[in-house]
């Protein structure tokens, strides 16, 4: 064996002295039971205990192998206590008829990548030293005072300003989401989606995290496009009201808690913003002149479309209007439900990876980097790293950004 040889071998099986609260807490952060951890860095589960306990260590080469399935940083390890602030996400998802649940891997890998992007995203703004967009805001004491439905009506007031158009009515549902996704990155907020697939819509439809400066909303990129468009707003809703979390959007009839008054609320004014009640009643009159029985899934779907959203969001939304019965919806709702998924499902395309890339990681946030990189303020690797590519792809995905065109070159 050579020399190189053994000085590897020697190191990999040095003890690495680190915490073992800074092992307990990795795994659990990410999800992992201790059998599902062992099995990743690849030794026993006993083994992995006793060191989270202190009664063994991990050699510096299983460390890194830990540090690459918990998704960390090696350097993290070496702390003394976790950091502060990092995984704490209020949780208004109702899983297995509870308020709240376990997350799992893939969950908590999209959440450290929101707040990872988000930190990228900061130190490019400061170090071209270009002010932070804060417009996405609304007064705190404005929110506070006003209904549900003021409150709707001056979002969609807002942001209809921002874009310098009204939003659109037309039956493409991509043209809705990308007018609010693309108004709210101009306005300040880090719009991302969850990437691969990787969580299930029961488990997260989406999630906001709120700062002052570049809050940010992740939205289920398995999701379909209108509940994605749905889910946006929401969690729109969330960061005015200074209260980000996780959320299912399961919908809720009436509020037994503080988490299930505040979904109501951003679902009620999410609504509004989507469906203004005189649009709704102006789109639905002819419908609502027939008996119950003719209320069908593609009739109700084709006023829905004007609205960007579902035709059981559209049903909910008579409902909430006093338009429709309760009871028509509860009868309706599955139903409803699985015609669109179907829908969806037969107008779905083949992926384009750079397509989907830029949406995954947001194409203003592509923009931004893409821009930094043409005016040299950051280099290929930085670019590459901040976009989760190889340099050669940066161009390809700055075009499906939309960078190429916007800058005319």
């Amino acid at each position: 064996m050579s020399h190189v040889g053994v000085t590897l071998g020697v190191m990999a099986a040095i003890p690495a002295l680190v915490e073992p609260t800074m092992l307990r807490w990795a795994r659990q952060t990410q999800g992992y039971s201790v059998l599902a951890a062992a099995r990743k860095i690849g030794i026993d589960e006993d083994k992995l205990a006793a060191c989270e306990a202190g009664y063994e260590r991990l050699t510096i080469e299983q460390l890194r192998k830990a540090a690459k399935a918990y998704r960390r940083s090696l350097a993290v390890f070496f702390l003394d206590t976790p950091p502060e602030g990092i995984d704490t996400l209020r949780d208004f998802r109702r899983v297995a008829g509870s308020e709240s649940g376990e997350w799992s891997p893939e969950l908590h890998t999209e959440f450290r990548r929101a707040q990872q992007q988000r930190d990228w995203l900061i130190d490019l703004l400061e170090s071209e030293d270009t002010p932070v967009p804060t417009a996405w805001s609304l007064p705190s004491s404005e929110v506070a005072r006003l209904s549900d439905a003021q409150l709707a009506s001056r979002i969609r007031s807002h942001l209809e300003g921002l874009a310098g158009s009204s939003g659109p009515t037309t039956s493409d549902r991509y043209a809705h989401s990308s007018f609010w996704v693309s108004t709210l990155e101009d306005s300040g907020v880090l719009v991302l989606h969850t990437s691969g697939g990787g969580v299930a819509t029961q488990e997260m439809r989406a999630m906001s995290l709120y700062f002052d400066r570049v809050p940010v909303i992740v939205l289920n990129g398995s999701d379909a496009v209108r509940a994605r468009t749905f889910s946006l707003v929401h969690e729109y809703v969330h960061l005015l009201l200074h209260a980000d979390g996780l959320c299912d959007m399961v919908t809720t009839t009436r509020a037994t808690n503080p988490n299930t008054a505040l979904e109501a609320r951003c679902n009620a004014v999410a609504a509004e913003v989507l469906m203004p009640a005189a649009a709704v009643r102006a789109a639905t009159e002819s419908l609502r002149g027939r008996p119950v029985d003719e209320w069908t899934y593609e009739r109700i779907a084709s006023a829905a479309v004007r609205f960007g959203t579902s035709a059981e969001a559209l049903l909910l939304r008579l409902v909430n209007l006093g338009l429709a019965s309760r009871s028509l919806y509860e009868q309706r709702r599955e139903d409803f439900q699985r015609a669109y998924v179907e829908q969806e499902r037969s107008a779905a395309t083949g992926g384009d990876f750079y397509r989907t890339k830029a949406r995954d990681i947001g194409k203003g946030y592509v923009r931004r980097v893409a821009g930094a990189h043409r005016r040299k303020v950051i280099d290929s690797f930085t670019a590459a790293t901040y976009l989760d590519v190889k340099v050669g792809q940066i161009t390809r995905l700055a075009e499906a950004a939309g960078f190429a065109s916007a800058s005319g070159r």
